[in-house]
């Protein structure tokens, strides 16, 4: 179990955070709070020092309480992250409790940030500079949803349900990896991709454009029973010549053909596959162009260009004839045989859909 330092800051939803403390301390983490002075506009300290059972904390003048606690925790979260604050982390700002033990964090504390605001806020360009430079700094991102705001507006900035955000924090805490959005596109905005007519799928409408992740019945999801086989992998419908970045940081193992004749599918256009090994085990990235740089045995890095999407089918069937086909095998497992039906998964495959839902979907790609 962690040390998991709570931060709360002044929005509305800062009463939530008592739940998120609440449920952390059920699930066996040890638990402290610190809180902004405007937090305390919208809870109380006393519901905070019940709710984390005495381990409420404030600091006076001449304590060195933040060091104490930065040398503490295995964790910062901030719940809710208000604009303001995160500007203030940003920035290297510490003017209260809060910001200087952001500032007094010791190296491999796991710094944990949950913006909610108002919308318009939210989608300021300086608020989408100040998350994209705390995620430099190594911060997680717990992004916001869509609902109902306090000031009657509907709108992204409203902080997910207690467990989502608290699966999150654990997720992050026994190590789940954290991917990148592979595929990005004009000034740095993500993907557009849109709705095929076989299509049961994850949609993400953040930024305004869509995202499919395949899942559930789709001919390109994960699982999928097809007429020979069952689909190893997930199809992430693009356009031709559209970059491909690294979810994670790796080591090239293998680079070949994948589709076309020259892997031995002539109903399929020729394209090639890039193999990476990291935390999560091998990625895959299928039907690209690799990047003409790369090398068996080089190390790529997170968001590094892996290639570019090519035209994979011959024809239309219903959906874009062009996508980047993403699988993931267990570490050791480069090449593995297709899955096919009445033969069970074989050793090997593992389900990449749940890694490209949880992916941080970055506003700035940074190098």
């Amino acid at each position: 179990m962690k040390n998991i330092l709570i931060a709360v800051s002044g929005g509305i939803s800062a009463y939530k955070a008592a739940d998120v403390i609440s449920a952390l301390i059920t699930r066996g983490h040890s638990v402290k709070v610190i809180a902004t002075d405007s937090a305390l506009n919208f809870v109380t300290p006393h519901v905070l020092n019940v709710i984390s059972r005495g381990n409420y904390i404030t600091e006076t003048t001449g304590e060195t309480k933040h060091i104490e606690l930065g040398k503490w925790a295995d964790a910062f979260v901030l719940v809710p992250g208000t604009a303001n604050t995160i500007a203030k982390l940003a920035n290297g700002l510490a003017d209260n409790l809060v910001t200087t033990t952001f500032l007094a964090l010791h190296e491999e504390c796991y710094k944990i940030i949950c913006p909610a605001m108002n919308t318009h806020m939210y989608y300021n360009t300086a608020t989408k500079i100040n998350l994209a430079t705390i995620s430099l700094f190594g911060c997680k991102i717990i992004d916001p949803v869509k609902g109902l705001l306090a000031c009657g507006d509907w709108g992204m900035g409203k902080l997910p349900p207690t467990k989502a955000i608290v699966d999150e924090i654990c997720d992050i805490l026994e190590h789940f990896p954290i991917w990148n959005f592979p595929l990005y596109t004009h000034g740095n905005r993500l993907s557009y991709r849109g709705t095929t007519d076989d299509s049961y799928s994850f949609l993400d409408h953040d930024w305004k454009q869509n995202i499919e992740i395949p899942t559930g019945s789709h001919v390109g999801a994960f699982g999928i029973r097809r007429r020979h086989d069952i689909h190893k992998g997930v199809d992430l419908y693009a356009e031709i010549g559209e970059p491909v970045y690294a979810v994670e940081h790796g080591i090239i193992v293998d680079i070949c053909p994948f589709t076309g004749e020259i892997a031995g599918f002539p109903w399929w256009e020729n394209t090639y596959g890039v193999y990476v090994e990291g935390k999560s085990g091998v990625v895959v990235y299928g039907e690209i162009q690799p990047n003409p740089e790369l090398q068996i045995g080089s190390k790529i890095g997170q968001s590094s260009l892996v290639g570019n999407v090519l035209t994979v089918l011959k024809k239309e069937n219903g959906r874009p004839r062009s996508m980047l086909h993403l699988e993931l095998h267990e570490a050791g497992y480069t090449h593995t045989g297709q899955w096919e039906i009445g033969n069970g998964k074989p050793v090997g495959v593992m389900d990449p859909t749940k890694y490209l839902i949880k992916s941080n979907k970055k506003y700035l790609i940074i190098k």
